[in-house]
């Protein structure tokens, strides 16, 4: 063990590292300490290595990202070199900067509980330690819910109460504020500090430094995969923002920060105006009530407001990826369509990959337009301004998170829509970018009317003329920013953003499966052996029986829309008596069979019971844990097409049908080139996750679920084996 005085540090390293088909070290000669229950804050620009040391010391690298690496790590005097990923993670619990690809399951609870069965505690222990964080933390609210309707920040604190569940002395958190607001930022922050108090060692990944000002206790600055300085705590409170400044670093006080955007001339006027505009996803849901607003050519509005208030949603019905259900929105004296306000307005998506399309940085920028030599002259000042030039022929999917929101950023600058919003540009950039970002908004400004969507206190007093405050579903309160109203809005968002509950109504998870699991797998099972086999009565048999299990399940449209197929088959196999319809007869059905019920069996984020009843029949861990990654793959899969298809229409123009026709193979490489991509990411991230949460951890593991069979269950079980062997009698 390596001893400092009479303290045993937490973690010793020492790294040099090149990742695989890269030329450039990502990591040179990087090396530090950290002490036992201290907190270590990593500093720099976006790519500039800090991911890469955290992935080091979790040991993904070299075990899951491959490439050269030498040097050690100890954790708590012991060398990591010789340990699996999971048995590191037994030493160190990793928070990734987006939850929504790291979690497995879609309950909260069940979440926290995932590394706890992978480390082989019984179910006594692991319900005690689930309990005991979420009633420590204070955040009860957020047990058993359904991990799709919770808020990024939310997400974010569900993945740290996993992470301290497993009560592992070292915590690795990269970028844990990217995409929080205020309050969620605030909440985080007590949280740190209670597991600090508590003796936890802390490292974090972070651009915005505020909120660790009362608990880092170290800054390690890197530049270029270099360690460029080590500063105490004290040492970076002392700095003046001109020294900040010149290291890259963020605020660390945002009571300090001043207001410098100005009022600026503009070459037109085009004025934009929504008039009670209203939207909800389904008829309970009102996320929006009696939207009010005018912009004109010149203003950059800032729209704020907690995590799930509705500001994203808002800015894809200005950009006319969605239909407002009421009030409409007005363009100069006309009013505007959904198509004719995408035609004038470009959403740059927080999922900054969704935007891209083409092999390489450069022709990214230059996709759609016509390459004059201008145009190659401006593109590449804004590479240079944007530190890109270097990295112009990579493709986009291999850049960092900051990287690829500077680039989607000059996306809408270089676009020639009157209208552009932003989500979320500034997260994940360090303070370089953010100035970088600032200028291309005042100069985007002058011809264009911009809204941001954003959390950054920092942006917002650099770029914003005006702050309109959303909260329950209106605008409550408006800043006029130009007219010295800045710190009025810093003092509201501190009084008024709290960590809320902007979840859809009936969000408690599981509140709708009714059936036991082990039901549905059985039903699935005998689903896949009666298709293989040539017994078409059996195969109705199992259908009528599927449909009965629909119906009391609730899931009425499954049960209609395949109940409807079905009988159309079977009455055109009737009418129309051929070899056609006698193997479309035959065939289809067995298809349908299976589909139902694997829907009934994945629909409604069932995937914490299903694994629990796979343990339950003995499965493999390994089968489990890709049964775990499917059932968690495609809802986030869903909502990935929704945004490929969203983000093909707001960088395109409206085109007559023919040339639609024409370039039907360019519209589907558009959109299906981002979904590999994502796929890819979505698949790399979830076995990134898995192994450092102990997947490979040998031992039999017990779940946090508890399986109770009722006597409807026994029911189910009777009706599939009256009917199917009925139907084997029948044939």
């Amino acid at each position: 063990m390596i001893f400092i005085g009479n303290k045993i540090n937490a973690v010793d390293f020492k790294f040099d590292f090149t990742y695989n088909d890269v030329e450039k070290a990502a990591l040179t000669d990087i090396s530090g300490s950290v002490a036992r229950g201290s907190c270590l804050v990593l500093c720099g620009g976006s790519g500039c290595g800090k991911t890469t040391l955290l992935r080091c010391i979790n040991r993904l690298i070299p075990q899951f990202y491959e490439g050269k690496l030498t040097g050690f790590c100890l954790i708590d005097g012991k060398d990591i070199s010789t340990l699996s990923i999971g048995e590191v993670g037994k030493l160190a619990a990793s928070v990734f900067q987006d939850p929504r690809s790291q979690f497995f399951t879609t309950d909260s609870s069940s979440e926290v509980a995932f590394g706890l069965e992978n480390h082989g505690l019984n179910s006594e222990e692991i319900i005690e330690r689930v309990n005991y964080v979420y009633r420590e933390s204070g955040l009860d609210k957020l047990k058993d819910r359904n991990v799709f309707e919770l808020s990024s920040g939310e997400r974010q604190l569900v993945a740290i109460l996993s992470a301290w569940a497993l009560n592992v002395p070292l915590l690795l958190l990269d970028e844990p504020t990217a995409n929080l607001d205020y309050a969620a930022i605030e909440y985080l922050k007590e949280l740190l500090k209670r597991l600090k108090s508590l003796g936890y060692t802390l490292i974090i990944n972070e651009h915005r430094l505020y909120y660790l000002r009362d608990i880092a206790d170290e800054y390690l600055l890197i530049e270029q995969g270099k360690l460029k300085a080590r500063l105490s705590y004290e040492r970076l409170l002392s700095l003046s923002e001109n020294e900040l400044a010149e290291l890259s670093l963020r605020a660390i006080d945002l009571s300090a920060l001043e207001y410098t955007c100005a009022a600026t001339e503009t070459d037109i006027k085009k004025y934009l105006e929504l008039r009670g505009i209203q939207f909800g996803y389904n008829r309970q849901d009102g996320i929006l009530r009696d939207v009010c607003l005018k912009a004109e050519t010149g203003e950059v509005i800032g729209i704020i407001g907690s995590n799930g208030c509705g500001k994203t949603t808002l800015g894809k019905l200005i950009a006319g990826l969605y239909k407002p259900t009421a009030g409409e929105i007005c363009f100069g004296a006309n009013k505007l369509s959904k198509r004719e306000l995408a035609d004038n307005a470009i959403f740059i998506m927080q999922e900054a990959e969704f935007q891209f399309f083409t092999n390489s940085v450069i022709n990214e920028l230059e996709y759609g337009r016509t390459v004059t030599p201008e145009l190659r002259e401006i593109i590449k000042s804004l590479l240079v301004r944007s530190d890109l030039w270097e990295i112009r022929e990579r493709h986009p999917f291999t850049l960092s998170g900051g990287q690829m929101q500077k680039l989607a950023l000059l996306l809408a600058y270089l676009s020639d829509k009157p209208i552009v919003i932003l989500d979320e540009p500034t997260a994940g950039l360090d303070k370089d970018s953010l100035q970088s970002c600032a200028e291309l908004i005042a100069e985007m400004r002058k011809q264009k009317i911009v809204f941001i969507i954003t959390h950054d206190l920092e942006l917002i007093s650099q770029s914003c003329t005006r702050a309109l405050y959303i909260s329950k579903g209106v605008i409550e309160r408006e800043f006029d920013l130009l007219k010295g109203e800045f710190s009025k809005l810093f003092s509201y968002m501190r009084t008024h953003m709290e960590l809320t509950d902007n979840y859809r109504k009936g969000s408690k998870h599981n509140n709708q499966q009714l059936c036991d699991p082990r039901v549905k797998l059985i039903y699935l099972v005998a689903a896949v052996l009666i298709s293989g086999s040539s017994f078409t009565y059996a195969v109705a048999g199992a259908f009528i029986a599927s449909l009965v299990l629909c119906l009391y399940e609730r899931r009425y449209k499954i049960a209609a829309i395949s109940g409807a197929i079905f009988t159309a088959l079977h009455i055109l196999h009737l009418t129309f008596h051929g070899a056609l319809t006698t193997f479309a007869a035959l065939f289809f059905p067995k298809l349908l069979l299976i589909w139902v019920v694997a829907v009934l069996l994945a629909e409604g984020g069932d995937s914490s019971r299903i694994i629990a009843a796979l343990r339950w029949f003995h499965i493999p861990e390994r089968v489990i844990m890709i049964c775990a990654v499917t059932l968690r793959f495609f809802p986030a899969l869903q909502n990935d097409v929704v945004l490929a298809v969203q983000s093909v229409k707001t960088r395109g123009k409206k085109r007559k049908l023919l040339y639609q026709v024409k370039h039907l193979p360019e519209y589907f490489e558009m959109m299906i080139v981002p979904m590999i991509f994502r796929t890819i990411r979505i698949a790399e991230a979830l076995s990134a996750s898995a192994e450092v949460r102990g997947i490979d951890l040998s031992g039999r593991k017990q779940s946090y679920i508890r399986l109770r069979i009722k006597w409807s269950d026994l029911v189910f079980i009777l009706l599939l084996i009256g009917f199917v062997i009925g139907g084997i009698f029948i044939n």
